[in-house]
This record gives C-alpha cells, sequence and structure tokens, in this order.
C-alpha cells in the first residue's frame, strides 16, 4: 500500500509513542513478526489500540483494516516520521561512573544511534579507555562537530560542572544536548537541552503503585 506522510507540528507525548512503537517493531522483526495488528501493538507497548490508530492516521494510512500493518513497512514510516533512519551522531561528555556506563550498555535496538566518542577534562582519564573507547580531551569535541552533520551530545558530568559543558558545547556548534545533570543550565537561542529526570519518572511510578493499591 501507497504510504505518505504529512508534516504536521504534534505533541511531544505523540512523539514519544511513536519512539515506542518503533521499539517494539524492532523487536517485532527480531521475532520473525511480519504483520501486526494495531491491538497487537497496543498490547506490546502498553498503549490503546486507538491511541495507536489516532496517532498513525495522523501521517497517512499504513495499513488495511482487518489485515493489519507490515513490521518492516511500519517501522519505516515511523523512523522517517522521527527523522532517524539516519540518526545523528551521540557523543558523551562526562567519563565517570555514569559515562562509562551509558558507553558500557551502548544503544543497541535504537534503530541506528551508537555513542561514536567520549569525553572528558580530567588528565587522568584522558587516552585510557572505556568500554574500548578512548576517552578524549573536551578540546577535541569542536573536531568531532566539524566532521559532523549533526551530534546529540550526552552531558554526565559531576554536579555544578554541567553549565560550562554547555557553554563549551554550544561554542563548538552542537545544537542537541541531553544532561544527565540535574541542576537549571542555560543555552543560546537555537540550542536544545532535554533532561533525564530520574525524580519525575519515580513520582510517575510511586503515583501508580499508590493507584494500584486504592484500586485493590
Amino acid at each position: 500500500m501507497e504510504t505518505f506522510l504529512i508534516a504536521a507540528k504534534v505533541s511531544e507525548k505523540t512523539i514519544r509513542r511513536l519512539s515506542h512503537y518503533a521499539r517494539c517493531l524492532r523487536l517485532a522483526k527480531i521475532r520473525g513478526d511480519s504483520i501486526m495488528t494495531s491491538q497487537q501493538l497496543a498490547s506490546n507497548c502498553g498503549i490503546s489500540s486507538a491511541a495507536v490508530r489516532r496517532d498513525l492516521s495522523t501521517y497517512g494510512e499504513f495499513g488495511k483494516q482487518g489485515s493489519g500493518y507490515s513490521v518492516k513497512e511500519l517501522l519505516v514510516n515511523i523512523e522517517n516520521i522521527l527523522g532517524t533512519t539516519a540518526p545523528p551522531s551521540v557523543i558523551i561528555v562526562g567519563a565517570g561512573s555514569i559515562g562509562c556506563a551509558l558507553m558500557e550498555s551502548g544503544l543497541e535496538g535504537t534503530g541506528g544511534f551508537s555513542y561514536e566518542a567520549i569525553f572528558d577534562t580530567d588528565p587522568a582519564k584522558i587516552g585510557s579507555h572505556c568500554s574500548g573507547k578512548l576517552i578524549r580531551p573536551v578540546e577535541e569535541i569542536r573536531d568531532v562537530m566539524r566532521s559532523r552533520k549533526e551530534v546529540i551530545a550526552v552531558i554526565a558530568v559531576t554536579r555544578g560542572s554541567g553549565q560550562a559543558a554547555i557553554d563549551m558545547l554550544a561554542d563548538a556548534g552542537c545544537k542537541a544536548i541531553l544532561s544527565f545533570t540535574l541542576e537549571p543550565l542555560t543555552a543560546p537561542d537555537g540550542v536544545e537541552i532535554r533532561y533525564l529526570e530520574v525524580s519525575t519518572e519515580l513520582d510517575i511510578l510511586t503515583y501508580a503503585l499508590r493507584r494500584k493499591e486504592r484500586a485493590d
């Protein structure tokens, strides 16, 4: 079936769900599934089938009613929507416990993302290796920015060092930053900062636990 993508501004929640669908579809491909209904996709992702159909209909018609979706084609279409068919390079700033744990866990199953390099300011760490990757001085980040069209930087520095890392990355030309540091950070216009907020996820899980307790 011919598919088409509609340029539309959608909510961040929708983008998050699309990313979740893509992860579930990648797992389905690994299992060898070729067709998946909206009900199956919803069940695998923990999302209502109505939400699945509504999200996908925003961008076009990807399957036939009663026949389901081609896993391969739907995954390609969602990755096109998200822009992850050729994902940006990802680097880590901070070769401490969090940075090295991220490098160790890798980004397998994310549709092509990978950690390309890790940087630090500590002379004692520079030149050593973290999960097989050479720890490079932060001064070399600018070289990476010049050689890559798009770069997402993950900040995993110690508390109090986040703003200095933001300033350095922005000055080097980085436009997208994910911070594991929860301290308030500011960046110039045109630089997008996202935070991995563990406390927020804990709040959500606590609420879910308490709601279930009340229901029981």
